[in-house]
């Protein structure tokens, strides 16, 4: 019995299409496709075997390069802002030129009615207004001359010596004093030494007799003077010419 031949082979099967290798979205990391070591977006080679990888890894370095649309504005971006610096800076110059020209003032003057000026601007003829003149008379007025005269009346004694005016409020220099307890011998002789050693006005008095003096002294003195400082002034002579511990005093009633 013979078999019947098999049925012939249907139509050969087209051949699987190719499938693209999966396109990973810019920023998104994924696996090298030598070694499948994983790498991050925008990195170029693997890190692992060092194999070139595929896009995206150039997407954000092409961004500026010279043909791309991004760098061609940024060009025309930079252009524009110098462009305008400059302009600014030219108009500052010329602002401050026109004021410089404009505020001239004339510096050079060769005579009466010729004025050489730099600038813009003429100064007008000087006019001179001279004042009218004021006559000033000076009246002297007659000077009236007071002069104080103070009349000191003393009385001198036997010995030499003067006493104290009375109701006489004025300085002296004190030579010694001397105790009234110890009686009016050493007052008198101190008197006669410094009438012998040339001073002047020379006379004892009693301190009690006095509120400016303190009680219970004779007292030898030189000199009836108005002031303070005519005692002062005949101080040092008194004490050149043997009382060296001589002082001012002030006597009053």
């Amino acid at each position: 019995m013979v078999e019947p031949p098999p049925p012939p082979d249907g139509p050969e099967a087209p051949p699987p299409a190719e499938v693209p290798p999966p396109t990973l979205a810019p920023g998104e990391p994924g696996l090298c496709p030598t070694c499948g070591a994983p790498y991050d977006a925008y990195q170029e080679y693997c890190l692992e075997c060092g194999h070139r990888l595929p896009p995206p890894y150039g997407v954000r370095r092409e961004v500026w390069t010279r043909g791309s649309p991004a760098w061609l504005w940024a060009a025309l971006l930079a252009l524009l802002l110098v462009a305008l610096v400059a302009g600014a800076i030219v108009a500052v110059a010329a602002t401050k030129n026109d004021d410089k020209k404009a505020t001239s003032i004339p510096v050079v003057t060769t005579g009466p009615g010729t004025t050489d000026t730099v600038g813009v601007i003429t100064q007008p003829p000087t006019v001179t207004i001279n004042p009218p003149t004021t006559t000033f008379t000076t009246t002297t007025l007659p000077t009236t001359t007071t002069s104080t005269t103070t009349t000191t009346s003393t009385t001198t004694g036997s010995t030499g010596t003067v006493s104290w005016p009375a109701g006489k409020n004025g300085y002296t220099i004190i030579l010694k004093s001397v105790p009234t307890s110890q009686g009016r011998s050493k007052a008198d002789a101190a008197a006669q030494k410094a009438i012998n050693n040339g001073l002047t006005q020379v006379g004892v008095l009693n301190s009690s007799d006095y509120s400016s003096l303190n009680p219970g002294y004779y007292v030898t003195f030189t000199g009836i003077y108005d002031t303070q400082a005519q005692a002062d002034t005949a101080l040092p002579n008194a004490r050149a010419k043997g009382f060296p511990t001589a002082y001012t005093r002030r006597v009053a009633d």
